[in-house]
């Protein structure tokens, strides 16, 4: 009886495999750390999906609409899947991302928030011209934000329900290590500030 339950168990794990492998339309991801996505909700539902590889660099794949529905990887510029170099990530980073919804209420692309070598925050815009770093005026590495070693918090969110588009990114900062710190982004001011959880 024992045998024949590991024979069924082997039976069913050759099969389940068979069928992972004959699945269409695989790419291969080698992920450490956090994946994370953003989603067009404003049109066919393309959705943009971030990880930091094994080699460190910060991937960006990019899907039609959801595999489930057929969906195939159509980025705007397919020659850049690494969208951030190793050198400017910090190995197993959190990751983090949002929308960006443009003025006529259209999907304007992504923010993508991660953690430097230095262990300050930096930031990935993906639109029609993608950018990162320290000569990216709107991106947050600039200003230069300490994160605690070590921490895997963060988020970000992006507000579009005013006429004034925040982007909001928490973290742990070693200035304040018991809570969190959110930096926002004010499109009109064009300033990045800081504020911490209140009580």
């Amino acid at each position: 009886m024992y045998f024949s339950t590991l024979l069924k168990d082997a039976v069913i794990a050759i099969a389940l495999g068979a069928a992972v492998e004959a699945a269409p339309n695989v790419f291969p991801v080698d992920a450490v750390g956090d994946v994370t996505a953003v989603r067009d909700e404003t049109g066919t539902g393309a959705t943009r999906i971030f990880y930091q590889d094994r080699n460190g660099t910060i991937n960006r794949l990019c899907i039609s609409s959801a595999p489930s529905q057929g969906g195939s990887q159509t980025c705007l510029d397919t020659t850049t899947r690494d969208v951030v170099p190793a050198n400017e990530v910090l190995f197993g980073t959190p990751l983090a991302a949002m929308t960006v919804v443009n003025s006529a209420g259209q999907f304007g692309g992504s923010h993508v928030y991660f953690v430097k070598p230095d262990h300050t925050l930096g930031e990935f815009i993906a639109n029609h011209n993608p950018t990162h770093g320290p000569g990216c005026v709107e991106c947050i590495d600039r200003e230069g934000y300490q994160v605690v070693p070590g921490s895997q918090v963060l988020y970000a969110i992006g507000t579009t329900s005013s006429k004034t588009f925040r982007r909001r990114v928490g973290f742990v900062s070693p200035g304040q290590p018991n809570t969190i710190t959110e930096a926002t982004w004010n499109i009109d001011t064009k300033q990045w500030s800081l504020a911490v959880l209140p009580d």
